[in-house]
């Protein structure tokens, strides 16, 4: 029985100093990011919804009202589009989504198509397929769409399970598409831990991590 307890004590222990690191990672993520011009805000324990109510029309937030409103294990997000200046040009995003992992290369190379030949991913999603390029453009050619679809699979994936269909199938998905993420969108940033898969969000491109 003692020695149960001590495992035990050791498991919490060891949960705790896991989850102080990780809000502490979140927490200098989002001051930096803040800083750059990032409108960040908070994310619900593992999960891609914004805890404010409203979000996409609050004041951005600063780095002492995040400071103020953080809780423990929250995930990390930012509002793309004209919340989010930085060096005086709108952040955008490319979010290349992946439904079947099969097509993760077609999928990327689509993306490199689209982008010229300059696809550099930022953020490798918590799904680990699923990437995201951020790029800044003058605030008049952001979308006025959230979500702007560019380019998706001529195959579907059923939403319950991995099987393969024709595009549209009902209660079916193409097995990957390409958007561009603009004002209105809620983008979920690494460390946050993804719903489903329970992996972190990374850095892909070095410049968002020094």
């Amino acid at each position: 029985m003692n020695r149960r307890k001590h495992v035990d004590a050791a498991e919490h222990e060891a949960s705790v100093e896991s989850l102080k690191k990780f809000d502490d990672v979140v927490l200098e993520t989002a001051f930096r990011l803040c800083k750059l011009g990032f409108a960040v805000h908070w994310l619900r324990l593992r999960s891609k919804a914004p805890v404010e109510a409203g979000w996409p029309d609050i004041p951005v937030k600063t780095a002492e009202e995040l400071m103020r409103s953080h809780q423990p294990a929250f995930n990390l997000g930012f509002r793309a589009g004209a919340p989010s200046i930085v060096d005086g040009l709108a952040l955008v995003v490319l979010d290349v989504d992946i439904k079947h992992p099969d097509f993760a290369e077609e999928a990327y190379a689509a993306a490199k198509s689209l982008m010229g030949g300059s696809f550099r991913p930022t953020v490798i999603l918590g799904s680990g397929v699923g990437r995201h390029q951020f790029l800044r453009v003058p605030l008049e050619k952001a979308p006025n769409k959230a979500a702007l679809t560019l380019r998706s699979a001529d195959v579907a994936v059923l939403n319950d399970e991995p099987r393969i269909v024709r595009l549209g199938t009902p209660k079916s998905k193409p097995v990957w598409t390409i958007e561009l993420l603009s004002t209105g969108k809620n983008v979920v940033l690494p460390p946050s831990i993804h719903p489903d898969t329970g992996r972190q969000y990374e850095w892909a491109d070095a410049e968002f991590v020094s």
